[in-house]
């Protein structure tokens, strides 16, 4: 099944699942090192997140909070970051399903706006961690349709 898999520090990455439901499981917990939780931001995706990445002090993912911040219409950020590497997968009846192309797009430019966002910083860099996220959330807002 087609998804995509965001890393913390890397882009947007197209990956391919099966489409068994324990093999799926098997192949989430492998890609995510350990129990895969899904988390709900769109109702036609999963976010599949590793169970316990927060308290494993696995790196925030920026791209995949800007993501569920984009597809919830409000900044989930200002009260928690998605940790770790993330895989996004279409959603029928609460299951995993393939992507559907436009959900993957959009996960896409959001992966865009954040790799501009930080060409930019690298030459003049944001205030804070906080302005930087502002930034990062006004941008991904202003380009992605509800």
């Amino acid at each position: 099944m087609f998804a995509l898999q965001i890393d913390p520090a890397g882009p947007v990455v197209e990956i391919e699942l099966p489409d068994d439901p324990a093999l799926l499981r098997q192949d989430l917990a492998t890609r995510l090192g350990g129990s895969p939780d899904r988390g709900v931001y769109h109702p036609r995706a999963l976010m599949w997140l590793g169970g316990n990445a927060t308290n494993e002090g696995l790196p925030p993912n920026v791209v995949a909070t800007a993501l569920a911040s984009t597809w919830r219409g409000m900044d989930i950020g200002a009260s928690y970051f998605l940790h770790g590497r993330v895989i996004v997968t279409g959603a029928v009846d609460g299951d995993a399903d393939r992507l559907e192309e436009d959900l993957a797009g959009q996960a896409r430019e959001v992966g865009r706006v954040v790799a501009d966002l930080a060409r930019v910083w690298a030459t003049t860099p944001p205030v804070s961690n906080e302005a930087a996220w502002a930034e990062i959330i006004r941008a991904v807002l202003a380009h992605q349709p509800l």
